[in-house]
Formats: C-alpha cells, structure tokens, sequence
C-alpha cells in the first residue's frame, strides 16, 4: 500500500472520530438535560439498572467512547506508520 492510500484511510477514520465525537457531546448534553429535569443523582441517573428509562442512551455513550479511542488508536499507528486497517477483507 502507498503512503497517499493510507493517509486517505487515516482522514476517513479521523472524520469518523469527530463524527462520533459529536454524537456522543449531543447525547451526553441531552441526558445531562433529563438528569437535572427530573432532579437525579448523577450516581442515580447513570446507573443502568437502576433508571432504566435512559439505560439505552447511557449503554449508547460507552459504545461511542470505545469506538473513539479504536479510532485514535489507528490514528496513533499510522502516526507509527502502522498500515491503517478499515475491516476491509482486502487489508
């Protein structure tokens, strides 16, 4: 693979990155929102078995969290010169 190849995998990764980084500022902003509403604990409010009405949208941050530091992770390889692998069968 070429250099210019794999610089063009690194920018679809990074617009992924803030593609997700946005997602996750908004959903956390809106239960943030619904936590001080409803006048919640924060312990209470983010406890998935505890208020199950907004145990989707928490388990939905932890998700965005991960992929966020999979996809810094690959920007950090390729910063190595690591080859940066999208899940493609052809890597």
């Amino acid at each position: 693979m070429n250099g210019a190849e794999n610089d063009l995998r690194l920018i679809a990764v990074m617009r992924r990155y803030f593609a997700v980084r946005e997602e996750l500022a908004g959903l956390k902003s809106a239960l943030e929102d619904k936590r001080k509403a409803a006048g919640i604990a924060v312990g209470e409010f983010y406890h998935v078995r505890a208020e199950t009405d907004h145990a989707g949208d928490v388990s939905r941050t932890v998700t965005l969290r991960r992929e966020m530091e999979f996809l810094m992770g690959l920007a950090e390889g390729w910063s190595r010169g690591d080859i940066v692998h999208l899940g493609l069968s052809a890597d």
